[in-house]
């Protein structure tokens, strides 16, 4: 029987299931052979292009800024740096890292930090330089630079807070070699080097200033530091550079022809000094025109330096020093009359001038007009009795014309008004022992010795005088310093033997003429009084010896070769006193006491050596 149809159509059959596309296992298969693929793409894959860097990009103190290859990063180290992101051509940056020796830059990948924390000194004031590669797997792709050097503010704040003036100096020093191009370390340091006095330093770094800009402020500057320093030629190639800065500038052209004036560039100063008189007006020539009168002189240029005197005349007529300059120069030209003319106008108007009249007493002692000289010194005396220049000049006047008790006067005026004068304390010393004043020579004598102890003149003159005065003990201790000083003095060994011997103090003498040899071996006199001394004391072997001696240098001296002989004869030594009396026989024929005493040796047997 077949099922019923009503029930039947009420029967909802299952739907029939669609057949997948893909296999479940094929799928899988499928994800595996992917996974493969990929991990054999990254790790050991060949791109179809080469890894390419394109740009960095870095946060710096939170602002992000980008960088390509090769450039150039100024960092300092409290700057906060962040990478951001490296762009290349590698999927996901795989293997892409950042490298560089001595930082941890690899670190500020993943978190931001400022660089001081990764450096090796944070708080010094070093400058480090990194150059920081970004590498693929072992090959590098490009690189940055990265300076990191502390600001100039850092540096100077750091040298306030150092007392020490040597170690701030350092400091500043190598700022200045860190940052050459600031301008506030370098002034800080220009400050620092004059404080501590090193002005060469100063200058250099002014010099180096100057030549980059030749700035009138600049050169002032460097004017001032070459001046604390007396550096003639600086002083004036600076105020050279000055005039040529600036050709109208008088103060610098009047103070480069003064300080080539001053160094001695006289021919030069004359140069400068006449650029600067077409400048000047009328009226302020007056200085100029005395000046250039002056340079003129001391040239030699006479006829050019009346020219300017003449014009300085004409501005001030009562400065008599101008006439006397005036009567100078023509009496050096040979023109008398003219020489004579501006003398009287001179004195008329230098009446009361002393210096005026110094002046010209000295150049009157010099040209030899001694009354002249004289006359004016008098005027001079007779208003300023404390004149220790007129007395000075006076005693030279003195001297030349060798009236000696004026010349005595007039040192002791001087000495007056200068106690220290050891010049003239010494003259008059030797002034009144020439005059036979010995007491009076004596005091000064004295009293130059006591700044002068070693000096032999003085010395001598106190030997003589001792020796005078019959104060033999005296004499005999300046004869002991005088031997010292001037050890080649023959007669004044002479002195010491004859004093010593009458004491008879042999035993000191044997030294002292010992010493004289050692200063002149060829002094025979000396040997002959250590030949007394040692015969004295009873050692006649070294008596011998210095017979001997002398005999080198005087071998016919037959008083000598008599006394040898019969020293020898008494020391029995006859062979050599034999020899000696033949010596004085050959000399002299017929010498009684020299054939008595070889006729009395061969007698007792005594021959004379073969080849005699």
């Amino acid at each position: 029987m077949g099922p019923d149809p009503k029930v039947a159509r009420g029967r909802r059959q299952l739907p029939k299931k669609k057949k997948p596309a893909f296999h479940p296992s094929l799928l899988i298969g499928l994800l595996i052979v992917a996974g493969l693929a990929l991990f054999w793409f990254y790790r050991y894959g060949d791109f179809i292009s080469s890894p390419r860097f394109n740009y960095i990009q870095i946060s710096i103190n939170g602002e992000p800024r980008t960088f390509l290859s090769g450039e150039s990063i100024l960092l300092h180290p409290s700057d906060r740096i962040k990478i951001l992101q490296i762009f290349t051509n590698i999927p996901f940056n795989h293997e892409v890292r950042l490298w560089t020796k001595d930082l941890d830059v690899e670190r500020l990948r993943y978190e931001e930090a400022p660089l001081a924390n990764l450096l090796s000194e944070p708080e010094g004031l070093n400058e480090y330089r990194f150059r920081v590669w970004i590498k693929y797997r072992t090959r590098d792709l490009a690189y940055m630079d990265w300076k990191v050097r502390p600001y100039a503010e850092d540096w100077l704040e750091r040298a306030n807070r150092i007392i020490n003036a040597k170690r701030r100096l350092s400091l500043l020093e190598r700022a200045h070699s860190a940052l050459p191009q600031d301008r506030k370390i370098e002034q800080r340091l220009l400050s620092e080097y004059k404080a501590q006095g090193q002005l060469g330093k100063a200058a250099g770094i002014l010099e180096g200033r100057a030549g980059k800009k030749p700035d009138k402020e600049i050169l002032n500057e460097l004017l001032g530091v070459y001046r604390a320093m007396h550096h003639a030629d600086g002083v004036i190639s600076v105020l050279k550079r000055l005039v040529k800065l600036d050709p109208e500038d008088l103060e610098a052209r009047r103070g480069l022809a003064d300080a080539l004036e001053r160094y001695g560039k006289k021919r030069a100063a004359i140069g400068e000094y006449k650029a600067l008189l077409s400048r000047l007006s009328e009226k302020d020539r007056l200085t100029i025109y005395k000046h250039l009168g002056y340079l003129c002189t001391e040239t030699g240029r006479y006829e050019e330096a009346i020219s300017y005197y003449l014009l300085a005349a004409d501005l001030d007529k009562k400065d008599g020093n101008l006439y006397y300059n005036l009567s100078y120069l023509y009496e050096r030209l040979g023109q008398k009359a003219h020489a004579d003319y501006y003398l009287e106008k001179a004195v008329e108007l230098g009446s009361a001038d002393e210096d005026s009249r110094l002046k010209l007493a000295r150049r009157e002692i010099e040209m030899g007009e001694l009354d002249r000289a004289e006359k004016n010194l008098t005027a001079i005396i007779h208003k300023n009795r404390r004149s220790l220049e007129a007395w000075i000049l006076l005693a030279r006047l003195r001297e030349k014309q060798g009236k000696k008790e004026a010349l005595k006067e007039a040192y002791r005026q001087v000495l007056s008004l200068d106690p220290a004068n050891e010049t003239v304390i010494y003259n008059l010393a030797v002034l009144e022992y020439e005059s036979g004043n010995l007491a009076g020579s004596l005091i000064y004598l004295e009293k130059y010795l006591k700044a002068h102890p070693n000096d032999p003149e003085v010395h001598q003159i106190l030997f003589d005088i001792y020796q005078r005065q019959a104060k033999k003990k005296k004499a005999f201790d300046e004869a002991m310093v005088l031997v010292k000083l001037k050890p080649k003095a023959i007669d004044i060994y002479r002195y010491i033997f004859d004093y010593l011997n009458s004491e008879g103090d042999y035993g000191r003498i044997i030294p002292i003429m010992q010493r004289g040899l050692k200063a002149d071996p060829d002094q025979t006199m000396l040997r002959e009084y250590l030949v007394v001394c040692y015969l004295k004391m009873d050692k006649p072997e070294l008596a011998v010896k210095e017979m001997e001696e002398i005999l080198r240098r005087r071998p016919r001296d037959v008083g000598l070769l008599l006394q040898l002989a019969k020293l020898k004869e008494k020391l029995g030594k006859y062979q050599e006193a034999l020899e000696a009396y033949k010596r004085i026989i050959d000399i002299s024929p017929g010498h009684e006491e020299a054939e008595e005493g070889y006729l009395r040796l061969r007698l007792k047997g005594v021959e004379r050596e073969e080849g005699e």
